[in-house]
């Protein structure tokens, strides 16, 4: 059962504070005299003033000795009575006839409406409405409130509310379970019944085997792991795609995840197999995106291990770059001496400390690397991992998210070279061309990727290698931009697919501005955005020069820290005896004493279900707190 603090269905706190005693329960004038009407008595007008001033705070009436006793005796010292009438008094006035008298004044007073059949048949539509996109018993309770509230009716009893969003939310699971279930064929149902059987001589069941997460990515996992996702891609070819909203789709999956095969089995039919479809799509999703992810891992591996190998090399070649020097400083010193060409050129020729091919040698490889240029270490611990990454690209299958189809493009290129060995292909047998499709290359990539025939400036062919790591870093950055997406994936997936169709936003459009505050018509709300920014800006601007932590250099907004704030000695020397005079005390004694005076463990549920499946959730709850603390992660 949902708890009431779980939802927005309001409560009385038991201790209210002075201020909210003054401010929500002192009764005005116009409500005195309300009162004064209803009965001649001091007990029916201090009773009348409390449910008034109970209502107005809940929305509902709540039986006088439910009402905390500073707040009946606030109304009642404000009620212009000499003395608060006992509470014997006032549940002899609930059980009177009268009762009903003051509720009926009251309600016409508030302009509120109970509920009759009419309105719970009502309420319950709104409920089956809510049940469809939200899935927590809790959020239908709050669509149901707001709907009550906005109809300016009384709120009926917690347990009502709780048991209809408990139906509602039964009736539109089911609803759902039998759509998914109706979909299925004979062979198909019978391909499920088997994933929940466990083979003999096996020690766990297909199912089982499908909750598989990636681990380490080494180089077996990772193979290991391609071919789960394989699996997982030919389940999902026979299996129809749910229409369930996302909300519920993540619980049902949860729920798929937490129940074991035998468990699994002794579901209802329809359930059953609807949660074996739901969890096997959810988890081929999760695939695809650890796909991209192990993609994105590996890719970033390999640039981080080339950087690293740049700074070696260059440290490396220190001494290389200091005779490359020396040797540009003698040969300019040579060029400079007084005399003929002829005479130069043989004083130069002196000068060289090394052969002519050497020394040329050496300056290429300095080149090569100049500049931070890390790419060509790349190579090398590519040879590794080629084939993971061609697998992951293969895999995931990632599309493109706008009219720009280059990287498609070049994502076919890289199939075509997956069993080719060559050094150089030709942008021909590709299918790609220099100007339309290699355009994005930077220089760094250009001079290691094209090769152009002497005397020619446009490129014929690619060095295969580095052709493919120039692509494979392009589909990195574009997975992480979203310029790519995965379709069916999960947090890689297509962005647009999100959006509400056009008739959907003109239908909500209204409803949503309404709720939200915000204009809906496009000229007043720039009006009123354009507005208020400058509204703020000159706030900000008036204020600018008291502003001792934002100033202005040099046409650059500088911000700064706000200064510590130092600490008074004294203040420094009380929390040193405090501290000299508190007894020791282990963190786990504190953490226990905690836990027993606040039941922590109440805060923690699980995702699917309502009973713990933990055998002592107390002692679970304060060692993971303690091994967060300490940083050791969960227990």
């Amino acid at each position: 059962m949902t708890t009431l603090h779980e939802t927005a269905y309001p409560h009385l706190k038991p201790d209210p504070t002075e201020r909210e005693l003054a401010e929500l329960f002192t009764p005005t004038e116009a409500e005195r005299a309300l009162v004064a009407g209803v009965g001649k008595r001091p007990l029916p007008r201090v009773a009348a003033l409390i449910h008034l001033k109970v209502f107005q705070r809940l929305g509902y009436f709540l039986t006088l000795s439910d009402v905390p006793q500073v707040i009946r005796e606030h109304v009642a010292q404000h009620a212009g009575v000499p003395r608060a009438p006992a509470l014997a008094d006032l549940k002899r006035f609930e059980a009177s006839g009268s009762r009903m008298v003051v509720f009926t004044a009251l309600r016409r007073y508030l302009n509120v409406k109970p509920l009759n059949p009419a309105g719970y048949a009502w309420l319950g539509v709104v409920a089956d409405t809510a049940a469809e996109t939200k899935h927590a018993v809790a959020d239908i309770i709050n669509v149901m409130l707001e709907e009550l509230v906005h109809h300016r009716c009384e709120l009926p009893a917690f347990s009502t509310l709780d048991r209809m969003a408990f139906r509602a939310r039964e009736k539109s699971n089911n609803q759902h379970f039998s759509a998914i279930a109706g979909q299925l064929t004979s062979q198909t149902k019978t391909l499920i019944d088997g994933l929940l059987k466990t083979a003999t001589g096996e020690s766990a069941s297909p199912w089982q085997m499908l909750k598989r997460e990636p681990k380490r990515p080494t180089n077996k996992e990772t193979r290991t792991y391609i071919q789960h996702i394989r699996r997982l891609q030919h389940l999902v070819e026979q299996l129809p795609k749910p229409d369930v909203p996302v909300p519920k789709l993540k619980q049902f999956r949860l729920l798929a995840r937490a129940l074991n095969a035998t468990e699994m089995a002794e579901l209802k039919p329809q359930k059953r197999y609807a949660l074996v479809v739901i969890f096997i799509r959810a988890q081929h999703a999760q695939s695809l995106d650890d796909a991209a992810d192990l993609f994105i891992r590996l890719m970033q591996n390999l640039e981080n291990n080339a950087r690293q190998k740049l700074l070696s090399f260059q440290q490396e070649r220190v001494h290389k770059t200091d005779m490359l020097v020396g040797q540009l400083k003698d040969i300019l010193g040579a060029y400079q001496l007084v005399g003929t060409d002829t005479q130069r050129v043989e004083a130069i020729s002196t000068t060289l400390v090394a052969e002519v091919d050497e020394l040329l040698n050496e300056c290429e490889q300095h080149l090569a690397y100049a500049g931070r240029n890390h790419l060509p270490f790349l190579l090398q611990p590519y040879k590794m991992v080629r084939a993971q990454l061609l697998n992951c690209i293969d895999i995931a299958s990632p599309k493109a998210s706008s009219e720009d189809l280059v990287v498609e493009r070049l994502m076919e290129a890289l199939s075509k070279l997956r069993d080719n060995r060559a050094d150089t292909v030709p942008l021909d047998m590709l299918g790609l061309s220099e100007d339309t499709d290699l355009r994005w290359m930077s220089a760094q990539w250009r001079k290691l990727v094209l090769v152009k025939p002497a005397g020619k400036g446009r490129a014929e062919s690619v060095r295969r290698r580095y052709f493919e790591l120039a692509v494979m870093h392009a589909v990195k950055d574009d997975l992480k931009s979203g310029d790519l997406f995965i379709k069916f994936g999960e947090r890689y997936d297509d962005y647009r697919e999100q959006l509400v169709d056009d008739e959907t936003f003109e239908r909500e459009l209204g409803d949503y501005g309404q709720v939200t505050g915000i204009e809906t018509e496009p000229g007043a709300f720039v009006s009123k955005l354009k507005s208020s920014m400058a509204l703020r800006a000159m706030e900000i601007d008036a204020g600018f020069p008291e502003n001792a932590h934002a100033e202005i250099v040099d046409g650059r907004l500088i911000l700064r820290k706000p200064p510590r704030s130092d600490i008074v000695e004294a203040a420094a020397r009380i929390d040193g005896m405090i501290t000299e005079r508190m007894e020791a005390a282990s963190i786990v004694d504190v953490m226990i004493d905690t836990e027993r005076w606040l039941d922590l463990h109440k805060l923690f549920r699980p995702l699917a279900g309502t009973d713990s499946r933990l055998e002592d959730l107390r002692m679970r709850v304060i060692t993971t707190l303690f091994c967060y603390g300490c940083n050791l992660g969960p227990v």
